[in-house]
């Protein structure tokens, strides 16, 4: 986690998870898949992870750590995402 991401808070995690699934609140103890999420969305949440707090994870740390409560453990050990190159215009060359 770089200075410019905050870290991961129950509170972060759950606004992104009702933003995701649509929901006006969650439990910290529901499954992430019981309140309907589906391996879609936990694509979506990955990103959202490597986006809001530059860690990385993958959707197999969702399905192991399924409740915000347990997802928020699982961020504090996650490895910073790696950077992606810029993406710019440019010929492509073959």
């Amino acid at each position: 986690m770089s200075p410019a991401h905050p870290a991961p808070t129950p509170d972060l995690l759950r606004a992104i998870w009702c933003e995701l699934l649509g929901l006006d609140r969650v439990d910290d103890e529901a499954s992430f898949f019981t309140l309907s999420g589906s391996s879609v969305d936990a694509l979506r949440l990955v990103d959202r992870v490597r986006t809001t707090f530059g860690l990385a994870i993958s959707v197999r740390t969702v399905i192991e750590a399924p409740t915000v409560t347990q997802l928020v453990e699982a961020l504090r050990q996650a490895p910073p995402a790696p950077t992606r190159p810029s993406l710019t215009q440019g010929r492509r060359t073959e």
